[in-house]
């Protein structure tokens, strides 16, 4: 057997070039803590990328095959409503819809995950064993630590959620709206197949982060953080139909397009004022009932296609601002208070 020693003094340029690829000081500290999750994470975002085109073929090979391109259970256009067609939509639901509907569910949860499981350890862990001491011993400031921290955080973040985001985006779109049932505007697609999910995910980690800080200990931040992120995405969730300006439509509910998204129902009277809705559902002779307000019709506020992305911004914006509050709440509690 022979073996060949490198004879090369360790100036040399290969040396140079091989020491300068290799993590040292904060970033391979860094690498050390996290190169489980990184490598974990890299595998998943393999097995996306290979699995949503396989998935987006097939999906787009049945809605051709079977012809049903822009049709839906309810539908205006009379060659939707042959019996084959909507038996097709149907088994179309039952199978791709069902499942890019678990998808999106399952992605909702990634905020609330990535804060308990990732921010409300990243420093809690630290403060708990002492470790941080340790890293701070070593000629490292507490504003490059808690940078590093965040920093790396952050990019983790920002990857597990914007792969499966673009990649649900992508796979959604044949069958927009129409086939799959999924509208644009549907919680478990608005807010799992764009840029809201990555920044709610980035603010859920801010969250995660900062009580972890406050707390100290890693249990009780990962609870106070599903709470905090939970109460954010009802808030959110709430106001989201008014972050942008919205259309009324003096139609009912049930003649709405599928692709607009009817917020707001009720009767509006000639003069402009609104009436609730339901005013005479439980009224036993609705005509009697309407007939108290004469040319009352009903209205919808309703958001267009278009608007998906307006609302994605304002949402996407309140959400890093947020974020990046919290961030420096982090940054100034760690370089006063900790010690």
């Amino acid at each position: 057997m022979t073996t060949t020693l490198d004879t090369r003094p360790t100036g040399a340029p290969g040396c140079t070039a091989r020491r300068g690829l290799r993590p040292r000081g904060l970033s391979w500290l860094m690498w050390r803590q996290n190169r489980l999750l990184i490598c974990g994470l890299l595998l998943v975002v393999v097995v996306l990328a290979i699995a949503a085109p396989i998935l987006r073929g097939e999906m787009v090979s049945f809605i051709d095959s079977h012809h049903i391109k822009g049709c839906a259970v309810i539908s205006l256009d009379q060659a939707c409503q042959v019996a084959d067609t909507q038996h097709s939509v149907m088994e179309f639901r039952t199978g791709y819809g069902e499942l890019l509907k678990g998808i999106g569910m399952l992605l909702l949860l990634l905020p609330v995950g990535v804060g308990a499981g990732l921010g409300a350890t990243s420093l809690a862990k630290e403060l708990e064993n002492g470790t941080w001491k340790l890293a701070l011993s070593q000629s490292v400031g507490r504003d490059r630590w808690v940078a590093a921290k965040l920093l790396t955080a952050g990019l983790i973040a920002v990857v597990a959620a914007a792969v499966p985001a673009l990649l649900l985006h992508w796979v959604w779109q044949p069958s927009a709206n129409d086939v799959s049932g999924i509208a644009w505007s549907s919680r478990t697609f608005y807010t799992s197949g764009g840029l809201v999910l990555v920044a709610t995910t980035l603010l859920a980690l801010s969250v995660g982060v900062l009580a972890g800080l406050l707390l100290r200990q890693a249990l009780p931040a990962m609870g106070l953080t599903v709470l905090v992120v939970g109460l954010l995405q009802y808030g959110l969730a709430t106001v989201r139909p008014y972050l942008w300006s919205w259309q009324t439509m003096l139609v009912p509910p049930s003649e709405l397009p599928n692709s607009v998204w009817g917020f707001a129902q009720g009767s509006i009277l000639p003069d402009g004022r609104r009436l609730p809705s339901g005013l005479c559902g439980q009224a036993l002779d609705y005509a009697s009932c309407m007939s108290r307000y004469p040319g009352a019709k009903e209205y919808s506020d309703v958001h267009r296609a278009a608007d998906y992305w307006p609302l994605q911004l304002v949402e996407s914006g309140i959400c890093l601002a947020l974020a990046a509050a919290l961030t420096a709440v982090t940054v100034v509690w760690v370089r006063k208070r900790l010690a």
